[in-house]
């Protein structure tokens, strides 16, 4: 898509020409958003908004809820009414600068007037942001006015790029997650499956920011499993979310290492159409809270306890995030063309997890791998559970 005019993006070209292809897509968003709230400045601090526009790494420590660089962007005049070109101004320290510069920013500064303000790393970057009631930012900034909600929405639309980009990264991770499971038996440590999970990964050049282990003794009672030092035993469950280009998938497999009996079976049976619940209320123009609250109504449907949606969040919004929040009855979002949801229930020690798009034509489940037993649920394949 060209970008709106008046923006200083030149068409890629070499290493950069699928990189940054949807550059102009997004500041043209961004350009439609400051217009209609009377801004001439973006600063974008969310470590989400950031990714959303770079499709890079913006942190150092995963754990961290922050980024190691602000991005300025220019949209038209300044407070004082002086001109001020259209493009991108990247505020880091001089640790990150040069590392950002060779490697997560390479090649942005041949499609856009790119600018660089850095400082020591003992000191704000605050300082070097602007202000005014003409600057919004998505975190709060002094004298500045808070569009964070409006840039929320804005990026959960993912261009047609971010889309494939997100159906590759699901493809990976659930390969990693089925090369780890390959590997347990009953006597592999919590630990050691994490460790395995975490190298597949990483070697697929995810980023894994979220490894959960569930052992025989805990899948009915813990609904998040930390890794152990203990030994699995004759249930395994791994759970991982893989991040890559800024975008997430968020996958959970099951593998059983003695006979999968009637009962179980048809317990995780039923728990997949509970999942099919929910897929089949997402779709565009779905409130968030009514996917919810259909997805929550089948469990009493499929033999489970009406409550049973108390004892774990059922998932909501992704994409840039394992989760932006917990989607629960009252969300009042709106999915849109190109968003993304993760549905994760779970009952009885058994629990199903995908990264779903949604779009015009419904849903599209994405964390899928070949090399995983399926079963069709609804029209659709779900993962079955793996008896070595």
């Amino acid at each position: 898509m060209a970008p709106e005019v008046g923006f200083d993006v030149r068409p890629p070209s070499g290493a950069a020409a699928d990189r940054w292809i949807d550059l102009g897509e997004k500041l043209a968003r961004l350009r439609g958003l400051a217009r209609a709230l009377d801004l001439d400045t973006l600063v974008l601090r969310e470590p989400a908004t950031l990714t959303w526009l770079l499709g890079a790494r913006v942190n150092v420590p995963q754990t961290l809820d922050s980024a190691c660089l602000d991005v300025v962007v220019h949209l038209g005049d300044d407070v004082d009414g002086a001109s001020v070109r259209p493009g991108l101004t990247v505020v880091t320290n001089a640790i990150e600068a040069p590392r950002l510069r060779d490697s997560e920013l390479a090649g942005l500064d041949t499609v856009c007037d790119l600018r660089w303000e850095v400082v020591p790393w003992w000191e704000s970057r605050d300082g070097k942001l602007p202000t005014g009631h003409r600057v919004g930012s998505d975190r709060p900034l002094a004298d500045g006015t808070g569009v964070g909600a409006d840039l929320a929405a804005l990026r959960r639309q993912l261009t047609q790029r971010q889309q494939d980009l997100l159906a590759a990264v699901c493809r990976d991770t659930a390969a990693a997650a089925t090369a780890a499971a390959l590997t347990l038996s009953p006597g592999t440590t919590g630990y050691a499956a994490a460790g395995e999970l975490a190298r597949q990964l990483l070697e697929r050049e995810l980023d894994p920011i979220v490894l959960l282990v569930g052992g025989a003794d805990h899948l009915d009672t813990h609904r998040h499993p930390l890794p152990l030092a203990e030994a699995v035993g004759e249930r395994a469950m791994l759970v991982a979310c893989g991040r890559r280009h800024g975008l997430v998938a968020s996958v959970t497999r099951i593998v059983s290492f003695t006979p999968f009996e009637d009962e179980q079976r048809d317990t995780y049976a039923r728990l997949l159409r509970v999942e099919q619940a929910f897929l089949d209320a997402t779709r565009v123009g779905a409130r968030l809270g009514d996917v919810v609250s259909d997805g929550c109504a089948a469990y009493a449907r499929q033999g489970f306890a009406p409550e049973e949606w108390h004892r774990h969040h059922q998932g909501g919004l992704s994409g840039f995030q394992p989760r932006e929040f917990p989607a629960h009855p009252s969300s009042d979002v709106v999915l849109g063309d190109g968003a993304v949801v993760a549905w994760n229930p779970s009952a009885a020690g058994w629990k199903v997890e995908d990264t779903t798009l949604v779009l015009p034509d419904g849903p599209r489940t994405l964390v899928t791998d070949e090399l995983w037993p399926s079963l069709e649920v609804g029209g659709r394949s779900r993962p079955d559970v793996l008896v070595p």
